[in-house]
C-alpha cells in the first residue's frame, strides 16, 4: 500500500467571487464583489458553502415562554408519569425493562427510526439550560445509550449500524423540553453512514492509513481548526460543516466504535462536551443536535461525534429557522461560521 507521508490530506476550497451593484452613501452605484467559498470535505468530498452573515442576527429566544409553554401539557418524562406511562423493553432484550444510569433512564422509542430505537431521559429535572449540565449528569445519559447499544448488539448479530444522538431543545428538532437522547441500531446504515464508511475504506486503500490519525496529524500541525484535546478525545472544527452554525468534532483515537469507549473515554468526551455547551452558551443559543459515527477496524476507522449548534435567524419580525431548501431540497450545506473562527472561539473554553 501507498504511504500518505507525501499525499496530505487536501483541503480544497475555492472562492467565487459574486459581482452586485450597490449604492455608496451618496446614492452611486458602484459595483461590489461578494466573496462566497466552495468547500470539499476532505473524505467524502460532499460540498459545503461558506456564506458570511453578521452573528447579530442569531436570537436567543425566550426562555421563560418556553418554560411555559412547555408546562401547559403533562411532561410524559417527569416523574411520576416516566415511570407509568413510558414502555418497556422485552423480557427477552432487556428484563428489568428499563436501563437505569444514575438518573438517566433508557426505554423504547414508541416511534423508533430503526428497528431498535432508545430513548434516553438525561435527568429528572424538567429543564436544564446548557451551561448548567454538570458531568455526572451527562456521562450517565451516554453510558446508558451506550449500555443499550452494547446490549441489542449481543442480542441481535445484524444490528451492527448504530449510533448515540442528541436533539436538545425545540430549535435542534427537540420534542420536548425535557432533555432526552436517543440511541438507533438496526440492520442498514444510513446515507451518511453508508458514505463515511466507504470513503474510509478507499482512502485506506489508496494511502494504507487511517483518515483521522492523518487529519490530526495536519490540524495539529497547522491549527487553524485543531481546538485541544480532553483527556483521550481530540477536538476540531470540520472543514466542511454539515451545520448552518458550523460543526465542532470529537474524535477517539484508536476506537473504531463507540462500543469501545470505555468509562474514562466516555467522561472525557463528557469533559469537553461541557466546554462545547458553554461556547454554544455564549453565541445566544440554546440547542444543538449531536451524532456519533461508528465503523468496524480501528486501521480503517476511528469513532467521533460531531455536534453542530442550532438556532434562530431573524431577517424580518419574525424568527426563521437555520434549514432551508439548500440542505433540505439540495443536500449541501450553507454554513454562516467559518470552521476557523468558530475553532478559535471554542478554543478559549478549554
Amino acid at each position: 500500500m501507498k504511504s500518505s507521508r507525501n499525499t496530505p490530506i487536501e483541503f480544497k476550497r475555492e472562492v467565487l467571487p459574486s459581482r452586485i451593484m450597490v449604492n455608496d452613501n451618496s446614492g452611486n452605484p458602484g459595483e461590489s464583489i461578494v466573496p462566497l467559498e466552495l468547500r470539499y470535505d476532505p473524505l467524502t468530498g460532499q460540498t459545503c458553502r461558506i456564506v458570511h452573515y453578521s452573528m447579530e442576527r442569531i436570537i436567543r429566544p425566550d426562555m421563560d415562554a418556553l418554560e411555559k409553554r412547555a408546562e401547559e401539557s403533562p411532561c410524559p418524562f417527569c416523574k411520576p408519569l416516566v415511570d407509568k406511562i413510558t414502555p418497556r423493553f422485552p423480557p427477552d432484550l432487556i428484563p428489568e425493562g428499563v436501563i437505569c444510569k444514575g438518573n438517566a433512564t433508557a426505554f423504547p422509542n414508541t416511534n423508533p427510526y430503526d428497528i431498535y430505537g432508545v430513548v434516553v431521559v438525561v435527568s429528572d429535572e424538567h429543564f436544564i439550560p446548557l451551561k448548567e449540565f454538570d458531568a455526572e449528569t451527562v456521562y450517565n445519559a451516554l453510558h446508558a445509550a451506550q449500555s443499550y447499544i452494547k446490549t441489542v448488539v449481543k442480542f441481535d448479530a445484524r444490528a451492527i449500524y448504530h449510533f448515540i444522538a442528541w436533539n436538545y431543545m425545540p430549535p435542534a428538532g427537540g420534542s420536548l423540553v425535557h432533555p432526552h437522547l436517543q440511541s438507533n441500531a438496526g440492520y442498514y446504515p444510513t446515507v451518511y453512514q453508508k458514505q463515511l464508511l466507504e470513503a474510509a475504506e478507499r482512502y485506506f486503500q489508496e494511502k494504507g492509513t487511517n483518515y483521522w490519525s492523518d487529519l490530526l496529524t495536519q490540524e495539529k500541525k497547522t491549527r487553524q481548526r485543531y481546538i485541544g484535546n480532553t483527556g483521550n478525545t481530540e477536538w476540531l472544527t470540520a472543514f466542511a460543516p454539515k451545520g448552518r452554525l458550523a460543526d465542532i468534532m470529537a474524535v477517539f483515537p484508536g476506537k473504531a466504535s463507540v462500543l469501545d469507549l470505555t468509562a474514562k473515554d466516555l467522561r472525557d468526551f463528557t469533559s469537553g462536551l461541557l466546554k462545547v455547551f458553554r461556547y454554544i452558551d455564549g453565541l445566544n443559543l440554546i440547542s444543538f443536535n449531536m451524532s456519533t459515527y461508528s465503523g468496524f477496524d480501528k486501521d480503517r476507522f476511528w469513532a467521533h461525534a460531531r455536534i453542530s449548534p442550532r438556532g434562530l435567524l431573524l431577517y424580518s419580525p419574525i424568527e426563521t429557522s437555520d434549514q432551508f431548501y439548500y440542505q433540505v431540497l439540495q443536500d449541501e450545506n450553507i454554513c454562516i461560521i467559518p470552521p476557523e473562527e468558530m475553532a478559535e472561539g471554542v478554543k478559549k473554553k478549554f
